[in-house]
């Protein structure tokens, strides 16, 4: 197991919810551990998240 992190913005919404965050992160192919907004632009969230990449050797 391997945690990794990135930040993605996506649109904002009048009032966020979990579940509204987690669709868009799972949109662009991220099933987060954990994400936090960490900043708010007039368009934009921009979201900072953790997640578990699977290495190859767990593969095997």
């Amino acid at each position: 197991m391997q945690i990794n992190s990135g930040i993605a913005e996506i649109k904002r919404i009048e009032n966020p919810n979990t579940e509204y965050i987690e669709s868009e992160l799972n949109k662009i192919g991220i099933t987060p551990l954990r994400w936090a907004i960490v900043k708010i632009s007039k368009d934009f969230f921009t979201i900072n998240y953790a997640y578990d990449k699977i290495t190859e050797d767990e593969c095997v």
